[in-house]
């Protein structure tokens, strides 16, 4: 039986037209998990339950960004 464990990717989706920007800063590190770090200020939070937190990390085996293609993402995970 093979052991493998699962793999988790995050792709940056672009913003809609009215959505306003938070921000967000990617560190793609190939020797370990990439981190997504998102930042989310507490005027654009108005109306969201966030518990007064603005920063948020996460996880991932690699992060695409808004710019990347689909036949990227595809070749990279599939």
């Amino acid at each position: 039986m093979v052991k493998e464990t699962i793999r988790v990717y995050a792709r940056v989706k672009p913003l809609g037209r009215r959505q306003q920007a938070g921000i967000y800063s990617v560190d793609n590190d190939e020797k370990s998990l990439s981190s997504l770090e998102i930042i989310v200020p507490r005027d654009l939070a108005d109306g969201f339950v966030n518990n007064k937190r603005e920063s948020y990390k996460f996880k991932f085996q690699k992060i695409f960004d808004q710019e990347a293609k689909q036949d990227v993402v595809f070749d990279s995970v599939a």
